[in-house]
């Protein structure tokens, strides 16, 4: 099986060493109702300003259709966890709801990093595995 070499090889590559394969099926289908469940918690728990929310929506919205999932959930993530560790550290409010809503999305984020978005999203389309087929000699 060879890949198939274009103008976003450096790219692809990066994104290929990300995850090893893009699951389709039950798997990949999981991962789809896993991101859907991320931006929902995104945007129904977040107590934050209009400008807050509005960029937790659009990087919900880059987690659904599955682009730049590893920038995405890596930034979701580290907010979550770093405005928790504030939290407890000098006891400012919280970004979502309640330290149990930010656990979980933290959580939710991590796993998305690192298993991937799956065969249902853009950077499936983008950077998932070709078959070129070489014509017989």
């Amino acid at each position: 099986m060879w890949r198939f070499a274009g103008a976003r090889t450096h790219l692809r590559s990066r994104v290929d060493r990300l995850f090893s394969a893009f699951p389709s099926g039950r798997a990949g289908i999981g991962l789809l109702c896993l991101r859907l469940a991320l931006l929902l918690g995104l945007i129904s728990e977040a107590p934050a300003t209009i400008v807050i929310r509005l960029a937790l929506g659009c990087t919900g919205a880059l987690l659904v259709a599955g682009f730049l999932t590893p920038l995405a959930s890596a930034v979701v993530a580290a907010v979550a966890m770093a405005t928790a560790g504030w939290s407890l550290a000098t006891g400012a409010p919280l970004l979502f709801e309640n330290m149990r809503s930010q656990t979980i999305i933290a959580g939710v984020s991590a796993a998305l990093l690192m298993i991937g978005p799956g065969a249902y999203s853009v950077d499936a389309r983008l950077f998932g595995w070709r078959e070129v087929r070489m014509p017989e000699p």
